[in-house]
Parts: C-alpha cells; sequence; structure tokens
C-alpha cells in the first residue's frame, strides 16, 4: 500500500461531506454488511471518528471503505487504484469480515421460556440475539419447511432457495426502523433426533429457561422474510432494540411442516398443564408422530371411547400406555428410533389386512379381534419384540397370518380374554393377557 497516511488524511475531508447525508451512509453500510458482511456499527464508528479509527483498520477494510466512499463521492484524489497494489485489490474483494468475530455456538440458555404444547416451548428474542446465531450458522434454511421455494438449476445440479419477495424483506426493515413493527411470532424446529445428547431442548420448570443443546439442528419454520428483514434494519441500525415471539418446536420434519400455522398462532398455558407437560411420557410424543406420520392418521381417539363411524382402531391412552410399559425408551433418541419403527410397523399392518382395518372395519370387529382396540397392547409388545430382535417388518404379514383372530376360536376364551358371550368383559385383566400372549408368541419360525 502507498502512503496511508495521505489516504486516510483525505479520507476524512470527503467523510465529512457525506456523513450527514443518511441515504448515503445507508448506502456504504448495506453494501459492506451484504457482501463482506462488516457490521454497520463498525462502519459508523470509522464515519465519527476517521482519523483514530481507519488506522486501525485491516487493510481490506480500508480498501473496501475507500471505494464506497470513492463512488458515492466521484473524488479523485481517494481512488483507490492509486494507494493499492492489484493483489490488495483481489484480497480485499474476497474479504468476509466474520472471521474475526468470536465465535458462537450452542448451547444456548433463554430466559422467560413457557410450554406451549407438548413439545412447543415459547420465549421473548432479541434481533441482535437471532442476527447472531445467523451470522454463525446456527440457524438454517429447511425449503421443506418454507411455504414455498425457488427451484435453481445450475452446472452443480438442482438446489433448493427461499423463495424472498425483496419488497417485503425492504418494508419489514423499514418499518422496524421506524418504530412501526407489531411484534409477531417466528418459529423454529430443533430437529427430533440431531442433538448428540439425545435431547435437541431441556426446559427448567423452575427457572423458566430453555437451552437447545450442542449440535442441535434448528430450522427456521415460519417468519423467513422477517429474519431477512431484522438483518437488514440491523446493518442500517444497529443499535436497534426490538423482540420477536418465538416459538421452538422439537418435531421430526413432517410434523413441523403440520404445525407451522396452528403454532403460530400457539399462546402460553396454564402452570398446571405446564407441570403435566413437564412429566409427559416419551410415549406421548411417538402416539402424536402416528397420529401425524403413520396410516394410524385419523384412526387414534383421543377419548377412552372409539367412535366406529369414524374408522377409528385404537384410543390414545392404549397406544400410550403399551408403549410406555412395554417399550424401553430412556431419552428422546430413542423415542425417535422407537417412533420411527412403530410408523413403519403399523403402515405394514394396515396395508397388509386394509378389508379389516380400512374398508370394513366393523363387520371384523363383529366376529374377529384383529382390529380390536386392546389387541394394540399386543401389537406394540409385538413391534418391540421385532424391533429387539431385528426382525424385518416386511415378516409381519406372516406372523399376524398365523394367528386365528376369530372370535369362534375357543382359545381366547380359554385364556381369559373372551367371555361366554365372545365379549371382553376385564378389560384390565384382558390387556395384560394380550401382552402375555404377544411376548410368548414365536415370531422367528
Amino acid at each position: 500500500m502507498k502512503d496511508k497516511a495521505e489516504l486516510i488524511e483525505n479520507l476524512s475531508s470527503n467523510i465529512q461531506e457525506i456523513k450527514r447525508k443518511r441515504n448515503i451512509v445507508n448506502d456504504i453500510k448495506l453494501e459492506l454488511a451484504q457482501k463482506h458482511d462488516i457490521l454497520a456499527g463498525d462502519i459508523q464508528e470509522w464515519i465519527n471518528s476517521p482519523k483514530e479509527k481507519l488506522q486501525e483498520l485491516d487493510i481490506r477494510e480500508l480498501y473496501l471503505f475507500t471505494e464506497q466512499v470513492y463512488l458515492k463521492t466521484g473524488d479523485l484524489i481517494i481512488n483507490p487504484k492509486s494507494y493499492f497494489t492489484d493483489v490488495e485489490i483481489r484480497e480485499s474483494r474476497i474479504y468476509d469480515a466474520s472471521i474475526k468475530r468470536p465465535h458462537f455456538d450452542f448451547p444456548i440458555t433463554f430466559e422467560n421460556a413457557t410450554i406451549v404444547g407438548n413439545g412447543a416451548y415459547s420465549i421473548p428474542i432479541d434481533i441482535k440475539m437471532i442476527d447472531m446465531m445467523l451470522n454463525n450458522q446456527l440457524l438454517h434454511y429447511d425449503p421443506e419447511l418454507q411455504r414455498e421455494m425457488t427451484v435453481i438449476t445450475d452446472k452443480k445440479g438442482i438446489r433448493y432457495e427461499p423463495t424472498v419477495i425483496k419488497k417485503n424483506v425492504d418494508e419489514i426493515a423499514e418499518h422496524m426502523i421506524n418504530g412501526t413493527l407489531v411484534p409477531t411470532t417466528l418459529v423454529w424446529n430443533a430437529a427430533l433426533g440431531s442433538s448428540d445428547s439425545g435431547e435437541e431442548l431441556v426446559f427448567d420448570n423452575k427457572t423458566n429457561t430453555l437451552t437447545i443443546t450442542e449440535n442441535t439442528k434448528v430450522a427456521i419454520v415460519d417468519g423467513f422474510h422477517r429474519h431477512k428483514g431484522l438483518q437488514k434494519a440491523l446493518r442500517q441500525r444497529p443499535d436497534l432494540d426490538f423482540n420477536f415471539v418465538l416459538i421452538i418446536t422439537n418435531y421430526s420434519k413432517s410434523m413441523a411442516q403440520q404445525y407451522q400455522y396452528q403454532l403460530a398462532q400457539a399462546t402460553p398455558i396454564s402452570k398446571n398443564r405446564q407441570t403435566q407437560l413437564k412429566n409427559a411420557r416419551y410415549s406421548d410424543g411417538i402416539v402424536t408422530r402416528l397420529m401425524q406420520e403413520s396410516d394410524l392418521k385419523d384412526r387414534i381417539s383421543q377419548n377412552t371411547q372409539l367412535k366406529t363411524t369414524a374408522n377409528q382402531l385404537v384410543s390414545y391412552n392404549v397406544l400410550a400406555d403399551s408403549i410406555d410399559s412395554y417399550m424401553n425408551i430412556i431419552s428422546k433418541r430413542d423415542g425417535k428410533k422407537v417412533g420411527d419403527f412403530l410408523i413403519e410397523f403399523f403402515d405394514e399392518l394396515i396395508g397388509a389386512f386394509p378389508e379389516e382395518f380400512i374398508f370394513n372395519t366393523i363387520e371384523y370387529r363383529n366376529k374377529s379381534l384383529i382390529n380390536h382396540n386392546n389387541l394394540f397392547v399386543g401389537y406394540v409388545v409385538l413391534a418391540n419384540k421385532m424391533m429387539v430382535n431385528q426382525i424385518p417388518v416386511e415378516k409381519l404379514t406372516d406372523i399376524i397370518k398365523s394367528i386365528d383372530f376369530s372370535k369362534d376360536n375357543s382359545f381366547w376364551k380359554e385364556l381369559g380374554i373372551l367371555n361366554d358371550k365372545g365379549n371382553i368383559e376385564d378389560t384390565s385383566k384382558a390387556r395384560k393377557i394380550i401382552a402375555k400372549y404377544f411376548s410368548e408368541l414365536n415370531i422367528e419360525k
């Protein structure tokens, strides 16, 4: 570089001409932020105290700032080519200021957290924290969780990018800067099974804190334009203070897609319900997945009684209690594996016997136990047995065909499941017998 002192002296004179021209200053901040990740607050310090601050700059930052001031004023006395070598210019063009900033990573703990549902939490979050997480790539864009995506085809193949409406981003940034933006709700999802510890989110109901654990993958579900808008606003006004309401869920991808709209409108729930959900079993989350992701969708009753006209097959409690009792789950990671297997298991069961489980459920229920509510206790036991023994789900059809579920089969009366009239009289007793029968069933023939 040639004559740094002379350049800074000449730059200082030019800065005096533009420092009160807000539009020009904002343009410089945006250009350097978007292309080189230089913070607006740093640029403002250079403008406020050029003779002091410019001396401290990395030579690449000095070039980039000089270039911007030169483009705005046109004063040849600060033409960057008069001071910087070709090599320095090339290196400056690819400069990224973020490499100089401290690394920021999970775990992160948020205060004032509340539970809004099973696996869903609400917190207030400052836009500076969101910006910091975005800059450190702790927040990801997952096209499958967005309302719209743009397909890009190039030499590298096909990729997906956010569908960004620039006008919307600009309006959000402008409202934020002017103080006219109404606080709204953002939604993130901490992907189930992504944390090394097995727990992506840890809620402490004594301190009302929520911790996102190490290596958790967090994706933006709702509010992508607001994330872009807040970043643009902070590039112009780094001192901005603004809070969003943030809902963080801990779901599989398909559940996150389905909950996008509902959770964006969720509100905090009572302390009694918080306590209930805090003590919720892993089985509850698994049944929720079955209700959303498997062929049992719309076939699980929230009540103890089945609505036969709606082709409901099993009650929520039968499934949850059975999973809790007969499957070994000690962490969310275990819960995800069990959930994945049960989805595959019940899809196979229902798909292999559509007459019994889809088309003629009432007819078969009158003459057979195969689709009886209480038999799902046995199916859960059977699923656990197959999972533990690594028996492929494809073997399930043959296993089920080997069992005579007919109510005319005296075997069910001998076991004590059916009474003389062919009905289940003692539900609690029957479920234990069914569980024992399936646990002893020889499935490795």
